[in-house]
């Protein structure tokens, strides 16, 4: 019982700096919250960004049915395009080589670009994909299956790996009518 030995203005001033800790723990805490909340926020805005790109590139290839670039040095065609009867090289009239670039390629190669340029990643993947280098990690495996079920139209989380803390993303892929050249 020695608090109530204490004199008025000592119980008055362990009562305001209670209340005062209080209220600015509370205070913090609120702010850390919304912070995190406007974080979060930005960042799917931000993938959302990054995927239209991304699609919008997509179609465009696969609208043109894919595009020739010149090759360089021993660069090789895709050798999926080969497998599906698809010509994946050409050569003009002056001998110069050729070589088709599907949606999938262009993608692959951007993302490469962007993984070396940027601060963020891309791919594209599937539960039924083709090429190994395109199977799903964890993360991924989820997202499509909630897709595949109708339960959701996008999928992000903030992910602790020992490389550090990432924000990944992930929406689905439709197939349209100019991807059934490749599929």
């Amino acid at each position: 019982m020695k608090f109530l030995n204490f004199n008025l203005f000592t119980k008055f001033a362990i009562f305001i700096s209670l209340t005062v800790g209080i209220f600015l723990y509370l205070s913090f805490n609120f702010i850390q919250r919304h912070q995190e909340s406007i974080i979060m926020r930005q960042l799917e805005n931000e993938g959302r960004i990054i995927a239209k790109q991304i699609y919008l590139t997509r179609k465009w290839v696969s609208d043109h049915g894919g595009v020739y670039v010149p090759k360089k040095g021993i660069e090789k065609p895709n050798p999926y395009l080969s497998e599906m009867g698809i010509k994946n090289e050409i050569r003009d009239e002056t001998g110069k080589s050729f070589i088709l670039k599907n949606p999938a390629f262009v993608t692959r190669e951007l993302s490469t670009l962007a993984e070396k340029e940027s601060n963020y990643r891309f791919k594209v993947t599937s539960l039924k994909y083709i090429n190994p280098s395109n199977a799903p990690d964890q993360f991924e495996i989820e997202a499509l299956t909630l897709f595949e079920e109708g339960r959701t139209k996008e999928f992000s989380r903030v992910l602790s790996t020992n490389d550090g803390v990432f924000f990944r993303y992930c929406i689905p892929l439709y197939m349209e009518e100019s991807c059934l050249l490749c599929h």
